[in-house]
């Protein structure tokens, strides 16, 4: 597997995992998993809780080359769904640390829907600061207002070029050095 989707949301079939299919529907070697269909646990200091699916998720994102993470915007931020996904991240600096750093050089991207315009500010950089702590490479961002909550995402220019640069993405880092 190439690309791994991870769905964040309160609701399994609306307009973030819609979006995400749409991104996924050109990427030949996909897959796409739904947090609300597995039981992960909040962040235990006591590491109390290696039993829920968690460690699955991790060993599925070490074998992708790139992950996409989907949220919708809820209140300025990432939905509940992925918040306790990310906080386990802390599994990977600890006990499974190892594991952790196997992160590093994957490509990161994420997936967003809100009501509003514009994306906040601020909501992209926990998943920025996440992907630069475990040295991962910043794919970007790809935001789509919905207006409505029954509303169909429909594949667009800024869809597919978002699916092309995580298809093909440009190392701008290589890039320079090549000039």
């Amino acid at each position: 597997m190439s690309y791994l989707g991870i769905i964040g949301t309160s609701r399994s079939g609306g307009q973030t995992a819609q979006l995400v299919r749409e991104v996924f529907n050109d990427l030949d070697d996909g897959q796409i998993i739904d947090l609300n269909a597995l039981n992960i646990g909040y962040f235990d200091y006591d590491y109390g809780n290696q039993s829920d699916d968690f460690l699955p998720v991790a060993q599925m994102m070490m074998r992708a080359e790139t992950i996409v993470l989907a949220s919708p915007v809820y209140w300025y931020t990432m939905s509940a769904q992925m918040k306790a996904f990310i906080d386990r991240f802390n599994d990977l600096t600890g006990p499974y640390k190892p594991l952790g750093k196997r992160l590093a050089g994957k490509r990161l991207y994420l997936v967003a829907t809100g009501g509003q315009p514009t994306v906040p500010k601020s909501f992209d950089q926990p998943f920025v600061d996440l992907a630069n702590y475990f040295d991962m490479r910043w794919g970007g961002m790809l935001y789509q207002q919905v207006r409505s909550e029954n509303a169909d995402i429909n594949a667009n220019s800024e869809i597919l070029d978002f699916a092309q640069a995580v298809k093909s993405p440009i190392d701008l880092r290589e890039a320079m050095l090549s000039i």
